[in-house]
Order: C-alpha cells, then structure tokens, then sequence
C-alpha cells in the first residue's frame, strides 16, 4: 500500500499506534493490576520485554514508512512510538506504582545494592518514549529528596573537608547515573546535579557552619575550591 501512487502511509502509520495501543490496553495493562514495588517490576519487565520481541517483527513489515513517511514529516520513529504506546498507559493508569517501583532499585543501587541490568532495558524505551520527561522529573524530586535525608546523617559522622568530598562523589555519581539511566549527556546532567545532588547538600553545610560560627571565610574559599574541582571532573566524564 505505501508504495502505490496514491498511498495510505497516514492511515498505515496511525493503525499501527492504534494496534499498539489496544495491545497494551488488553494485553498489558490487566497484567500490572494489584501489583506494587518489586513484584510490580517483575512484571513490567517481563511485559516489556514480550513487547519488544512483538514490535521487532511487527516494524520489518512497515520499514518503508520510517525509511520514507517518518523522515519526510518528522514524525517519531516507529520504534519510538511504540515505546510511547507502551509506557504512555503504564504511566497513566500506574503512575505511582511505576514510579515508586523505578526509583525504589535506584535508590538501592545508591545504597551498595548490584545493578539490575533490567532497570536499564525499562528505562532506554522510557527514554525513547514521551513519558521520559515525567521520569526525569521523579526521578530529580527523589534526588533531592535522598540527598536531604544523607546530608543530615553526613554532617554529624564526616569531618567538613570528609563532608565535601562527600559532596564531590555524589556530584560524579549522580551525574553518571543521570547519563546512564535518563541518556542525559555529562554538560546536560551537570547542572541538574547541582540542583538536585549540591543544592540540598552544601545548604546543610553552610546552615551547619553558620550555626557553628565557623569562619566564614575559611568556608567561603573551602567551598570555591571543591566548586572548581567539581566543574572540572564533572566536565570530563565519559561513559566508558
């Protein structure tokens, strides 16, 4: 049909969405119902990954489109779309159950616990979907939220310096595992650590120093120091 004169590469391309997205009503969605936390997870992967065989052949019938419709009216990908109409309900009908669940393995993946090379394949096709931006936002908030929690924990066992280097490897970390989970390159991620990894940490810090009365300049130029360390490390991180 798509390389007749008179083609119906619309009508093939938006079909394709809604095959997709009455799949997962009927297909997916039921199986996520009543679940929470890792068993939640379990799921949601093990659907994902059905998923993914499923669009693998589905795409090879429809390959003229991305090669030729897609690119013409830079419409997403089919691959891309397919993601979308996965993650798209998943989110929308168990928002929170799917964020808590994400965020919960990170969270454990800060505290020491192994990687689960699962969470990476959940999170690419978020990444590729238009609910990326909702995760990333969960995501930062949770950030925050965790780096609070730490500050107040580090301040009373580390020493100040210990403390900042504190502040120092958690930049680097997160930074990292902002590129690593959310695809977010090192320039990008960067400022967003400092907002959601330096910001709650050194307001403890200069809130503890103030309360101390330690001296201000002392810390002024003890911040500025690990400030220019920071920019510098953070500038060259790479992946591999």
């Amino acid at each position: 049909m798509a390389v007749q004169k008179q083609h119906y590469c619309q009508e093939m391309y938006n079909g394709f969405k809604m095959t997709l997205a009455e799949c997962v009503r009927t297909m997916v969605l039921p199986h996520l119902m009543h679940k929470q936390n890792d068993s939640f997870f379990r799921e949601l992967v093990k659907m994902w990954s059905n998923y993914c065989i499923m669009i693998r052949c589905v795409t090879g019938f429809f390959s003229y489109l991305d090669r030729c419709y897609v690119e013409q009216y830079k419409l997403p990908s089919l691959s891309d779309t397919a993601a979308t109409s996965f993650f798209g309900p998943v989110f929308s009908y168990f928002n929170d159950e799917a964020r808590t669940a994400l965020l919960t393995l990170i969270q454990q993946e800060r505290d020491g616990s192994m990687m689960d090379s699962s969470l990476r394949d959940v999170m690419h096709g978020i990444c590729c979907s238009e609910v990326k931006s909702i995760m990333q936002n969960a995501f930062l908030d949770e950030t925050y939220g965790y780096y609070s929690m730490r500050s107040s924990e580090w301040i009373r066992h580390y020493s100040l310096p210990d403390y900042l280097a504190k502040v120092e490897e958690s930049m680097e970390m997160e930074t990292k595992r902002l590129a690593y989970y959310l695809e977010i390159s090192s320039g990008d991620s960067y400022p967003l650590c400092l907002q959601a990894v330096n910001a709650p940490l050194m307001e403890t810090y200069v809130n503890y120093v103030t309360e101390k009365q330690i001296g201000g300049q002392l810390m002024l130029e003890t911040y500025k120091t690990v400030e220019e360390e920071l920019l510098g490390r953070c500038s060259s991180l790479t992946l591999g």
